[in-house]
């Protein structure tokens, strides 16, 4: 069966991009197996992103939401949508 999905994506994706994206599928994991509460998550989620060197350590929920969305972005360019990388685009603030 010839599926567009097993196609090689058109772009490489930065390791590091990819070494988060599997920590997060990894606590996803392990939360919906456990009673953790949204914030332990989102703590243990900086964490992994401030390991990679996608965020500082101690930055906020707001530098958080930034990061995923910068994440997501480089992902979607791995998967050609874009022609090229896209520049960071800002998260509305909540405050």
């Amino acid at each position: 069966m010839d599926d567009a999905s097993d196609q090689v994506a058109p772009n490489p994706v930065f390791s590091r991009d990819l070494a988060v994206l599997i920590g997060v599928l990894a606590e996803l994991e392990g939360s919906l197996m456990g009673s953790d509460d949204m914030t332990h998550l989102v703590d243990r989620l900086c964490h992994r992103f401030a390991r990679e060197g996608l965020l500082d350590p101690g930055a906020d929920e707001r530098a958080f939401r930034q990061a995923l969305n910068d994440l997501n972005h480089r992902l979607r360019y791995g998967l050609g949508e874009y022609p090229e990388l896209p520049p960071p685009i800002p998260v509305v603030d909540l405050t």
